[in-house]
């Protein structure tokens, strides 16, 4: 950013390159400022504020409850300085924030994006990733992300949605494990009530999958187990394949879970969960108006 620039919108610059590039020095390479400049812009901004925006670590920067506050501000007004900036002729690299749960993000995600920067050079996506759907509601609830690839419906009331389309849930067994009650090979399909006294490994609560799944146990009075609840999903599987127990997941894993070993069976009535974009309402940045224009079914 120039010299003459407004103190407050480089501060905030240097803000989010400290937050992207996880540390000062490597901040300061990407701006290609020294990085003394850079830690005194950011301490004057601390010092406005009147608290601290990072833990300074060893090995890089945490962001402190402040700064975690300051973050979808800051992006948003990033973003609004970049829209005046193209409406005035200056083609400044945009940047568009993308945060998509997991699987979405590599199924559409992967592709979606990839053909999108094809059609648009000019725009780089950042992509982020949440623990559960909740906190994805929430990053693009605050700004933080303008664009949210969640199953729907969203439980944060206020987000805008945009359905894309829909996963199919499938139930994942262990190779060579006993078979849920009335299938009688790999891949034959089961009802809920066939989990009945099952172990099963899960997702935290607010991931979409878990939650239709559950409903529709609790709706028929079957109880399983919970052996293990764990975020990391390619953890699931390979917990699956060593046999601790059963797991509940979409169609979109599928390739995953065979190179595994794993056994899939579909449900009878099929279970299935849409997904969508989803933003806040208002005007959004011309990029993630392309964006959803791309991703829309033809």
């Amino acid at each position: 950013m120039p010299d003459n620039a407004p103190m407050r919108s480089r501060q905030l610059t240097y803000f989010l390159a400290v937050v992207e590039h996880g540390g000062f020095g490597r901040a300061a390479a990407a701006l290609q400022v020294a990085q003394p400049t850079l830690s005194q812009s950011v301490k004057a901004l601390e010092r406005e504020l009147g608290a601290e925006l990072f833990h300074r670590a060893t090995y890089g920067v945490v962001l402190t409850a402040a700064g975690k506050a300051l973050l979808g501000p800051a992006r948003q007004l990033a973003r609004d300085v970049n829209a005046v900036r193209r409406s005035v002729g200056r083609f400044d690299t945009v940047v568009l924030d993308l945060i998509a749960a997991a699987p979405l993000g590599v199924y559409p995600g992967a592709a979606l994006v990839g053909s999108f920067c094809r059609a648009h050079p000019e725009i780089m996506i950042q992509l982020d990733r949440p623990d559960t759907d909740d906190q994805l509601a929430a990053t693009v609830r605050d700004g933080a992300s303008e664009l949210g690839l969640s199953y729907l419906p969203i439980q944060r009331l206020g987000l805008v949605e945009v359905e894309l389309g829909h996963h199919e849930l499938m139930l994942a067994t262990p190779p060579g494990w006993d078979r849920p009650t009335g299938t009688d090979r790999p891949g034959a399909p089961v009802t809920l009530p066939d989990l009945a006294g099952m172990d099963l490994i899960g997702p935290p609560r607010g991931c979409a999958p878990r939650d239709v799944v559950e409903a529709g146990l609790r709706a028929g009075g079957v109880r399983t187990r919970l052996a293990m609840e764990l975020g990391q999903r390619d953890t699931i599987l390979e917990l699956v394949a060593a046999g601790v127990g059963a797991t509940v997941l979409t169609d979109a894993s599928r390739p995953a879970a065979e190179q595994r070993g794993i056994e899939l069976h579909p449900f009878d009535p099929p279970l299935r969960v849409p997904f969508g974009l989803v933003h806040r309402p208002g005007s959004l940045s011309e990029a993630a108006a392309s964006f959803i224009d791309h991703a829309r079914p033809a």
